[in-house]
């Protein structure tokens, strides 16, 4: 598994160049036998969304270790209206918070590390 300081360097070194993060955590569901998906979500991933995606694995990436960031079983997305990215706002108040034995994305999910769970603010556009 990544070192969650590591993933807590990757988040907040990305959200310095390219902006904050809504959700950065580490899932590891009941069936995928000690494999973590490293759950992400931010407006600029939205923007392009395979080149910034790209981006952001390469960075990360340099930061973690190539062969520790392979150890990742998948890197999964979520949209700013994606319910499930919701669900997980409004359950999560403490950050950083470690879960056990919770059910997330219609999934039992056993281990749980998330290190960001904020709803972003859109500026309101300033009127002339």
């Amino acid at each position: 598994m990544i070192q969650i300081e590591k993933l807590r360097r990757v988040m907040e070194e990305i959200s310095a160049e390219k902006g904050e993060f809504e959700l950065f955590g580490l899932f590891l569901r009941e069936e995928a036998q000690d494999k973590w998906d490293l759950v992400i979500s931010a407006p600029w991933l939205e923007d392009g969304k395979l080149k910034a995606l790209g981006e952001f694995v390469q960075k990360a990436a340099l930061i973690v270790g190539e062969q520790e960031f392979l150890t990742l079983s998948r890197i999964v997305t979520l949209n700013h209206d994606d319910p499930n990215l919701n669900t997980i706002l409004e359950a999560v108040e403490d950050i950083p918070v470690e879960l056990w034995n919770t059910n997330f994305f219609g999934l039992e999910i056993k281990h749980a590390y998330i290190l960001r769970a904020k709803r972003l603010r859109k500026l309101e556009p300033v009127a002339t």
